[in-house]
């Protein structure tokens, strides 16, 4: 038997579900939005960002994680794609943030009233006093590993999509001047052929050569409303 409530809705983004009674899932609230260069997320959050912005759109843009904080990188390098990359660096990069957190840890806005849900174990499954901003999150679509080129494949075709920071990286050692690094460039808002684009390469100073990879794992795709 199933547990719970279901709640379908619709708006101008089509219908969606808000709890599915049979699998005992955990909504994901939006319980922080913005733009900046950097976020510092809370253990279990997921960080989506957007690049279309001015300075940032129509750059390959990664992410570093240093004690704890998230910092969105612009990587620029000489070259062109698909050939031998060098002199590969990065430098801040202003982005649209948007972070999900499960409602069982998600904090109570205060107040006693509203709705609460719970799974058949008990666990908070949705709590609208944990609801802090009026815009929900809803997943769009997900690319599976190894199922997108690293020589600029193309994502897709959405650009007001957001992608999980997860998928973004970069290492650079400067000394030996190797690099590696996993980017997505956003290329304009609405729809459109490669509005996000994928790079994800090896560059080897030593051997003047650069190899380029299909994305290591799931790529998160989605968007506010």
């Amino acid at each position: 038997m199933g547990f719970g409530i279901e709640i379908t809705g619709q708006d101008g983004g089509g219908v969606f579900i808000v709890q599915d009674t049979d699998l005992n899932m955990i909504n994901y609230q939006i319980v922080a939005q913005g733009t900046a260069s950097s976020y510092t997320p809370s253990s279990g959050d997921k960080v989506f960002i957007n690049g279309n912005y001015s300075g940032t759109q129509g750059h390959p843009i990664c992410a570093q994680t240093s004690s704890g904080t998230i910092s969105f990188q612009k990587v620029s390098f000489s070259g062109n794609v698909g050939q031998h990359l060098s002199n590969v660096s990065v430098t801040a990069a202003t982005c649209n943030y948007i972070v999900l957190r499960k409602a069982n840890i998600a904090s109570n806005s205060g107040g006693n009233y509203g709705i609460q849900l719970f799974t058949s174990s008990g666990t908070v499954a949705f709590d609208s006093r944990r609801i802090t901003v009026n815009d929900s999150f809803v997943m769009t679509e997900s690319r599976a590993p190894r199922s997108v080129s690293g020589n600029n494949g193309q994502i897709t075709t959405d650009g007001d999509a957001y992608l999980e920071v997860d998928a973004l990286f970069s290492l650079i050692v400067s000394g030996l001047s190797e690099a590696s690094v996993s980017a997505c460039t956003w290329n304009g808002s609405g729809t459109g052929t490669g509005r996000l684009r994928y790079l994800s390469f090896f560059s080897s100073h030593e051997n003047q050569s650069t190899d380029y990879f299909t994305n290591h794992n799931t790529m998160l795709l989605g968007k506010d409303r």
